[in-house]
């Protein structure tokens, strides 16, 4: 016997996510930020209305900073997304 569901998205394991992967992620608050490269190291940039980089933590690759990002004090009911390319994440992002 095996269960019918209808799919709403596509999974894919956090160890298949690599410096080149496009990220999103939705913290628990509905704010919407995307992984960035900086020379300081990976951190996230937000969609609000001040967008920083100032007030975050850097990890050194995109799989540590989700790692800490989705297991984090509050952000225990955060998603992170992995999108196709930039367009497919900053579409997301602006909505």
């Amino acid at each position: 016997m095996r269960r019918i569901v209808i799919r709403t998205e596509e999974q894919i394991d956090i160890n298949e996510v690599d410096n080149r992967s496009f990220v999103g992620i939705q913290w628990e608050s509905g704010q919407k930020s995307m992984i960035i490269d900086t020379p300081q190291g990976y951190c996230s940039i937000a969609n609000d209305h001040y967008p920083n980089t100032y007030n975050v933590w850097y990890e050194n690759n995109v799989a540590e900073y989700l790692q800490r990002a989705l297991t984090q004090g509050n952000n225990t009911n955060s998603k992170a997304y992995a999108f196709n390319n930039p367009k497919e994440l900053f579409e997301w992002m602006s909505l």
